[in-house]
Parts: structure tokens; C-alpha cells; sequence
């Protein structure tokens, strides 16, 4: 469980909250109209032509049927603006006229103000390298060099591109001149200290076409260095720093927001000028990896705001083991993929400025393939397919991935193109991938999880009680129970006095019954809508909006309630006699008739 760092006190957060009406505050991105007890309209997060997008006045929370969003008024506008907690605290106060107290954590504040001062040092960096590139004569290779790369003045003007000067310290002594001392470049990643001779430093970037890297507010964390010749390394990244985590950021992500999430689709390229070449042509819901490989963290920033992927990645070896290593990531997270192979080993950058944008598109919309086919044609390019072990080989690698389809449709068709091109029967490679199934140990529980979220289904029904043995009736019934709770927390203390805190194994369940122990212990205030404020991950904050709009009976509502907790106790019985044959099983193949009639003795008071 993550809670979000606050430094706002939560009585102020809670006046904030009351003072704005969820309604008022969609109303100004979105056109509602009434439906019954809530408002209805397009989902401003995802691209739909029929609404699937709810807002209930009377608990004060949004809910998208389409893509899964959901949250309380904060939540609307982080995701809107793409701000932090307490920014998006601090925007509300402002809009409904309430004055934030000073800050009371001096730690905190101390930490804004640094971070802040940081900012500011980059942000001068930034027009530094700027002007050079623009004004001054020692730049005139970068600004060829620019030119022959076919990058549009406008285009440097709208990705802030600069160039660093080859001398020593031109940075350092234009920020010493504006008050920064050497010590506070050096902890931003600007500047490194001399090791030999006199004491000081020199600048970190010399002879370099300069690209600004920003985090998805807009704010400069810090730089990528690119060398005009063949010295290497080819491209010098800003170091780890308070700003600056390159595992946590993509680069161009705050000026493809809107078309991605217009689209509900993003491409993933490997280069700053890959991005550069895309926005320029027009096609603007393209990031890149700072970095050859995709990490966690940025699948879990990107499924913020899309769920389908395009990765365009080079074909060279680094470039298809980072495909590879980006695909199962983000095929854990649950995005649905596509891989698309650019011809003649060009990449993103090379094929516009060779074939234009429609044909770019075309390729990306047309020629997007799985990861069993992208495997397949790695494989052919190392295997000699006219062999049996050449094909056996093929197969081998491909193989695992069919295995982990979840869309028995999909899987048949690519069993069937992979046995047409190893010219093999459909049947040889079916039998070798239930063979795979049967032998491996990979343990996929979560597949159904992962599927859910893929298909946009983040109701949850399944999440959490895949292959556990529960009835469909018990996952309707915990449902029901975490909604009826949610909606009136005094009957938490009779399903913890009945069936305890962990009755289930549905893992965003259990987060929010924590939460709920907390507040009951505690005696804290409790508003439905508060509780999203409490919860900093997508998963669990999905889970809780689709729990907040179920459709609860109205009459009736105590024998409702007492049915679920029967039914679960019922179920828990089940499973528990189940478990004891199995162990009376085990226990007649071990000879240990003792141990066998202890647990037959249970088992008959269970029955």
C-alpha cells in the first residue's frame, strides 16, 4: 500500500474537497448531461463515440466504464493536468477561494524550495545552450548539422534544442554570474569537479547539440548530449539527481499527452531525434526510452493515459533485445502491443524523411505485429529454416509466447501462420505448445488480471481469484460485501467480527480493507470520496471506483449483507474440506493412518 506524502493537513484537504462539486469542476473539460441520479458524458481520458463516462453528485466521485478511470474531484484533475497530490490541492483551493495554510513540515518545504532552485538552474541552462545555438558563430557545425538532419527552425524553437560550446566552463561561469554555486551544478549534473590540479569544476556537456528533457508538467530535469562526430559515448544523459531519474521519465511525454490521449495509443521509439522527426511530421503521440530498454516505472507513467503500444524500436540487436525486454514488461502491465520491424534497419527518423508521414502511419496502423510473429522473424534471420533443427529452433523460441496468449481465437491463427512458414502442420506445433503448457513452470495466475485490464474490463470480477477455487458466487458475493461496506463503513466491524480482514485474496481488496481497519481504529472522519485521496496506485484506485458505482439492492439490504457473509463462510468451508481429502490422500500414500484419522475427524465435523 503507497499513501501519498501530504504536506497539506487533511481537515484542509477535506474543506477543499467539500467546497468543490465534482460536477462543476468535470463540467468545465467535459458536456454532461442528467441520467437518472448522475451525469453522463464523453470520457475526456479515452477516445469514444457513445459515453461511458459517469459522475455521481451525491458521492462526489467520476467513473469511465470504457477505459476504467475513476476517483474523487482530486483525482479528475490530476489526471486532467497531469499534476501531483497537492498540486492538484493547491489548484482546487485556488479555483474555489481557500487559502492554504504556510507549510507546516519544514522539511518539506525545504525540500519544495531546493527542488524549485534546481528547476530555476536548468531552466537557465536551457536558454543558455539556446542562445548559443541560435546567436553565436561557434555553432555554426551544430546548426548545419541540424539542418542537414532536416530539423525545421520551428521545430528547434518548440523542443527548446541548444548546443553546449566546446570550452571548459562557458556554463559554469554564465550560472556562477547568476548566483549558482559549483556545488549546486554539481548535484544537478551540469558540472564535475576537477580531480587533478587546481580545485573547481568544468562543464559536464562540451561540443554538444543539447536536448532539454522534461517531466510530464513541463519542467526541465535535466539534459541528453549529442556529439557532433564519432566520439563517444554518442549520447551523454544527465546523471541521477534530484530531478532526474531517467527510469521514471520519457522523453517528449509532456508534448504527447494530448494526442495520446486523444488516440488512446502511443509510440515508443528509442531516439530523442526518432520523437523529434515524428512531432515535427505531425504525429505527435510518440515518446522515447531514455535508454535502450523500457523500465517499469515508465509503463506504469504511460498507462496513465493510454493502453495501446506501438514500439518502434531499431532492428539491430540491441534494438530487438530491448523490444524484447520493453514487450514482456508491458505486457505484464497490461497494454495491448504491436511491434513494427522498420525496413532496411532505418529507424523512425531515417523512413519519414525517406517515405513521409503517411507512409510511417501506414506502416505503424497496417503492419503492427504481435510478439509471436516479431519472434518468429528474429528467429528465421538466426535459424536455417530449411533444416528440422532450424525449425525446431524457431519453434522453440516462439513457442512460450503462444503459450501466453490469452485469446484462444488469436492463437490459432498464429499457430497456424507459424506452422504455414516452417512448413510444418498446425497440428505438430499445437502439440508442442500443449506439450509447453503441461511441462512449464511458469506460474501465470495473474493472466486473468492482466486480460481485464487489457480489454478495458476493470470491474475486477476476476482480479485476485484466478485459479484460487472460488465460486462465482463468492466473487460476487465479496464484491458486493467491499461495495456495501465502502458505502457504509459501520458494517465493517461485522465483517471483521465474522470473517476477519483477510477473507479474501483479491490483492486491491485487501489494500482498501486495510485502509478501511485503519480508519475504523483510528475513529478517523470517513468520506466515501476521501478515500481515493488515501491511495496512490492505478490498480487499486480502479478497483475502488468500480466498487463506489455498483448498483446495490435498495430493499432488503441487512439479509443482502448477512447472504454474502454466508456465502463466503460456506465457500471457506468448502475449500477447507477440499483441502483435508487431499490431505487424507497424501496422508494414505505415506502409510501415516494416525495423521489420516485426525483429519478424518475434522472432515466429519465439517460435513
Amino acid at each position: 500500500m503507497i499513501i501519498l506524502n501530504r504536506y497539506i493537513p487533511d481537515e484542509v484537504i477535506n474543506e477543499i474537497r467539500n467546497a468543490a462539486d465534482i460536477v462543476d469542476i468535470v463540467s468545465e473539460t467535459v458536456r454532461l448531461r442528467k441520467q437518472g441520479n448522475n451525469y453522463v458524458g464523453l470520457c475526456p481520458f479515452h477516445s469514444e463515440k457513445t459515453p461511458s463516462f459517469m459522475v455521481s453528485h451525491e458521492k462526489q466521485i467520476f467513473r469511465c466504464f470504457g477505459c476504467g478511470e475513476g476517483g474523487n474531484v482530486f483525482s479528475f484533475i490530476m489526471k486532467r493536468d497531469s499534476l501531483s497530490f497537492p498540486e492538484a490541492v493547491k489548484a482546487l483551493a485556488q479555483k474555489v477561494g481557500i487559502q492554504l495554510p504556510e507549510q507546516e513540515n519544514p522539511e518539506k518545504a525545504a525540500e519544495i524550495k531546493l527542488r524549485d532552485r534546481y528547476f530555476k538552474i536548468n531552466e537557465l541552462a536551457k536558454n543558455f545552450y539556446q542562445y548559443i545555438l541560435q546567436n553565436h558563430g561557434i555553432a555554426k557545425d551544430a546548426r548545419r548539422y541540424l539542418e542537414q538532419r532536416q530539423i525545421s527552425s520551428e521545430t528547434i524553437e518548440k523542443f527548446q534544442i541548444g548546443y553546449a560550446p566546446p570550452s571548459w566552463n562557458s556554463l559554469l561561469q554564465f550560472l556562477s554570474n547568476k548566483g549558482f554555486s559549483g556545488k549546486e551544478l554539481e548535484t544537478v549534473g551540469l558540472v564535475l569537479p576537477r580531480t587533478r590540479g587546481s580545485e573547481g569544476h568544468y562543464d559536464r556537456f562540451r561540443n554538444r547539440i543539447m536536448f532539454p528533457i522534461w517531466n510530464v508538467q513541463g519542467k526541465i530535469v535535466g539534459f541528453g548530449g549529442r556529439v557532433l562526430d564519432d566520439t563517444l559515448p554518442k549520447y551523454l544523459n544527465s546523471p541521477e539527481s534530484l530531478l532526474f531519474n531517467k527510469s521514471h521519465n520519457l522523453y517528449g511525454l509532456n508534448k504527447a499527452l494530448e494526442s495520446i490521449r486523444q488516440s488512446d495509443q502511443v509510440i515508443i521509439v528509442e531516439g530523442y531525434l526518432d520523437v523529434i522527426t515524428c512531432h515535427q511530421a505531425g504525429i505527435n503521440n510518440v515518446v522515447a526510452s531514455l535508454g535502450t530498454a523500457l523500465t517499469r516505472e515508465q509503463g506504469k507513467l504511460l498507462l496513465r493515459y493510454a493502453k495501446n503500444v506501438i514500439m518502434a524500436y531499431d532492428t539491430d540487436a540491441a534494438g530487438v533485445k530491448a523490444t524484447m525486454k520493453g514487450w514482456q514488461l508491458l505486457d505484464e502491465l497490461g497494454f495491448r502491443l504491436k511491434v513494427v520491424s522498420m525496413p532496411n534497419g532505418k529507424d523512425p527518423d531515417e523512413f519519414i524523411k525517406n517515405h513521409g508521414k503517411e507512409k510511417f502511419l501506414q506502416l505503424v496502423q497496417e503492419y503492427g505485429q504481435n510478439l509471436c510473429d516479431y519472434q518468429t522473424d528474429r528467429a528465421m534471420e538466426k535459424f536455417d529454416i530449411y533444416t528440422l533443427e532450424g525449425k525446431f529452433k524457431i519453434a522453440s523460441e516462439v513457442i512460450p509466447s503462444i503459450n501466453n496468449m490469452s485469446n484462444e481465437i488469436e492463437k490459432d491463427e498464429t499457430i497456424n501462420r507459424l506452422a504455414k512458414r516452417l512448413h510444418l502442420s498446425p497440428e505438430a506445433i499445437r502439440a508442442e505448445v500443449e506439450k509447453f503448457t503441461r511441462t512449464s513452470r511458469n506460474d501465470w495466475r495473474n493472466r486473468d488480471k492482466i486480460v481485464d485490464i487489457r480489454n478495458n474490463n476493470t470491474d475486477f470480477v476476476k482480479v485476485g481469484n484466478t485459479d484460487l477455487g472460488q465460486t462465482g458466487a463468492r466473487v460476487k458475493a465479496e464484491r458486493t460485501l467491499m461495495s456495501m461496506v465502502l458505502h457504509d463503513i459501520k458494517l465493517f466491524k461485522k465483517v471483521k467480527d465474522q470473517i476477519g480482514i483477510t477473507f479474501t485474496e483479491n490483492q486491491e481488496y485487501l489494500v482498501i480493507i486495510n485502509l478501511l481497519n485503519e480508519i475504523v481504529e483510528k475513529e478517523l472522519n470517513y468520506q466515501p470520496a476521501s478515500f481515493f485521496d488515501r491511495i496512490n496506485n492505478e490498480r487499486v484506485s480502479a478497483c475502488l471506483s468500480s466498487l463506489m458505482v455498483l448498483d446495490l439492492p435498495v430493499e432488503d439490504k441487512e439479509k443482502v449483507f448477512d447472504d454474502c457473509l454466508k456465502t463466503i463462510k460456506e465457500d471457506e468451508t468448502r475449500k477447507r474440506r477440499e483441502d483435508l481429502l487431499r490431505q487424507m490422500e497424501n496422508a494414505d500414500k505415506q502409510r501415516d493412518y494416525e495423521l489420516r484419522k485426525k483429519l478424518l475427524l475434522e472432515y466429519s465435523k465439517l460435513i
